[in-house]
């Protein structure tokens, strides 16, 4: 990279955090779904996505790793136009090999409120771009105690969670917020909204109210490296009992390739 690459510069550009397992890039179709709309949205020239997922897992090494893609737009002349015909800079780097939780045994995560209110933009809604400076600011204001903090936008609607998107759980019945004006369209989220009814667990999209939240019988919180984590509100009560659904619903992502 140079340093008068775009994504330098003004993070013009766009990542994918792939968990690679035996160097098999897991949920790789729903990793490719949402690299080709952010490519779209930004008006990036197309990319091969089997060779990037070749690259991907090359990088990867044996066991089980995180491996970041980043796209950028490239060189460019200073200001903010692009230019006519990008020569999109790739990096693939991979994380050290890592041993992910048991869903059932894994302690609940604590989860607060956070005071930076996450940026509403329906144009950057739900892609993964590189200007994830929200994000930032609510890892480095979690208080003491706290494993994830909720976002919320201006207008108090709560969007996300810190490190990945948010989930209700009323039953077996889920709910998650929309991302098509914030937050990230996360590949594990996409995941559990086409299998949950294989489960036996219904999903609805929705804005939150609190008064849902607090009464929810517990949390989730989905990521590529958590998967579909339970966690418990600060200062709530504690989450119900699990149901069974639930629980085959979360190792089968735990497990999926």
């Amino acid at each position: 990279m140079t340093a008068d690459d775009r994504g330098l510069l003004l993070g013009d550009g766009l990542f994918e955090t792939v968990l690679v397992r035996q160097r098999h890039a897991c949920l790789w179709a729903w990793h490719r779904a949402r690299l080709e709309l952010g490519l779209q949205r930004l008006g990036f020239p197309a990319q091969d996505p089997e060779w990037l997922r070749g690259e991907i897992e090359a990088a990867a090494g044996p066991g089980e790793r995180l491996v970041r893609l980043t796209l950028t737009r490239g060189r460019g002349p200073r200001g903010y136009a692009p230019p006519a015909e990008p020569a999109v800079t790739r990096l693939v780097s991979a994380g050290p090999e890592m041993s992910r939780p048991d869903p059932a045994g894994a302690t609940p995560l604590r989860i607060g409120f956070s005071t930076i209110p996450a940026s509403v933009n329906p144009a950057l809604g739900g892609i993964k771009h590189l200007g994830r400076l929200d994000n930032v600011l609510a890892r480095m204001h979690w208080r003491e105690g706290e494993d994830e903090a909720i976002l919320r936008d201006a207008a108090g609607r709560i969007t996300c969670a810190t490190q990945g998107n948010l989930w209700l759980r009323e039953g077996t019945h889920l709910v998650t917020p929309p991302v098509d004006e914030a937050g990230i369209a996360g590949t594990r989220r996409a995941w559990v909204l086409e299998k949950a009814e294989e489960f036996g667990v219904s999903t609805e999209v929705a804005w939150p109210t609190y008064e849902r939240l607090q009464a929810a019988d517990g949390l989730y919180v989905s990521n590529a490296r958590l998967g579909l984590a339970a966690g418990v509100l600060i200062g709530g009560g504690a989450a119900r009992t699990e149901p069974a659904a639930l629980q085959a619903l979360r190792r089968a992502l735990h497990e999926a390739d």
